[in-house]
């Protein structure tokens, strides 16, 4: 069972003298209708959209009902009622809208009022609290102002309880159409702190990051907390360049690479164009790629030939991969830059790319 966190705080209300102390129930979780539906759903066995259309048509009823005339309807979980706010000054006072307003109230009935009556909730101090927080997010690059993410750096996620090794815990940036664009997790330094950065370059604007977690209680609810971002486009920066600047890498496939067969990059001028001995030219561009995973010595060529212009490029393997263990290496990865060396001849440039990740079987 969920832990049950009531926190308790001082009373400065016009009580505090014959109740010093009150508490506050801790919400983990607001459940909104679509997932209520689905609880429902799971429950019945109906169809979620049957559900759907049964609970908003009640709804719609009961507001028909009470502006027909404010009526009692009793359900299985309470009743349904009119009720006045504010005050009168005197008994034949006229309503005032200013102070007065017809509002409907739902009374719990016993049954459903006690059903926490078995339950001792747990007294949390801040340092035990399992409630989820996302403070702010500070670019590493650049700091200020908080909540600005520039293209794809690393930034810092500060706030309370984010425990990302729970059960269904995430991260991830949305946009206004509910899109959702996975993050990757570069440190985690504590569960009030973590280090990312977005897995795709995105479009400038207004996102939210979105943290799921059960703050570290095992059997709770999966939270979410959010804090609102802004996005700029920066172009990122080449994870190499060639000495004469003409090839630049900026990505390689996903991260990790999903397979040791192939991979692909893309930037500018990645490709490779073979010898034309007929016009004297040399070969040019990316030939090949070599790198050393668990030991082994891997190689892969280019199959964009034709075109040491491409902007992207995939690299396939010269089968020298043996079986190797499921799981996921981290190795250098040097691109063989074949380059004219002035005398109609070409030289191979070594473009190293570090601690390029690769993700093996299951």
């Amino acid at each position: 069972m969920a832990k049950h966190e009531v926190v308790i705080h001082e009373n400065n209300g016009a009580t505090k003298d014959v109740a010093p102390y009150t508490g506050s129930y801790i919400v983990k979780e607001t459940v909104k209708l679509d997932s209520f539906i689905g609880e429902i759903a799971k429950q019945c066995g109906l169809p979620a959209i049957q559900v759907e259309a049964i609970l908003t048509g009640a709804f719609e009823i009961i507001e028909e009902l009470e502006q027909q005339s404010l009526v009692r309807i009793h359900t299985d979980i309470g009743t349904i009622c009119g009720i006045i706010t504010g005050s009168f000054p005197t008994s034949d006072a006229a309503f005032d809208p200013d102070r007065n307003a017809l509002e409907l109230a739902l009374r719990l009935d016993e049954e459903v009022k006690n059903a926490l009556a078995d339950v001792v909730p747990y007294i949390a101090q801040d340092d035990s609290l399992t409630k989820l927080r996302v403070d702010n997010v500070m670019d590493l690059k650049t700091p200020r102002p908080y909540n600005l993410i520039h293209g794809q750096h690393v930034f810092r996620v500060a706030g309370f309880n984010m425990v990302l090794a729970d059960e269904g815990a995430e991260a991830y940036l949305t946009n206004a159409l509910g899109t959702t664009f996975p993050l990757v997790v570069d440190e985690v330094v504590s569960k009030q702190l973590f280090k990312a950065h977005t897995a795709a370059l995105l479009p400038a604007g207004d996102y939210k990051l979105v943290v799921k977690s059960r703050a570290g209680d095992a059997e709770g609810p999966l939270q979410t907390s959010s804090r609102k971002v802004k996005v700029l486009y920066v172009e990122p920066e080449p994870l190499v360049t060639s000495s004469d600047g003409f090839v630049k890498v900026k990505s390689i496939d996903e991260n990790p690479i999903p397979t040791l067969d192939h991979f692909t990059i893309r930037g500018e001028n990645v490709g490779y164009k073979s010898r034309d001995p007929d016009h004297g030219l040399p070969d040019h561009g990316l030939m090949g790629a070599l790198a050393t995973v668990a030991g082994q010595p891997l190689s892969w060529h280019c199959t964009a030939f034709d075109n040491d212009r491409a902007s992207e490029a995939t690299f396939q393997s010269d089968g020298s991969a043996e079986e190797l263990e499921p799981g996921e290496y981290t190795a250098a990865l040097t691109l063989n830059y074949a380059v004219d060396d002035g005398t109609g001849a070409s030289h191979l440039e070594p473009l190293v790319i570090e601690n390029v990740r690769f993700k093996v079987g299951e």
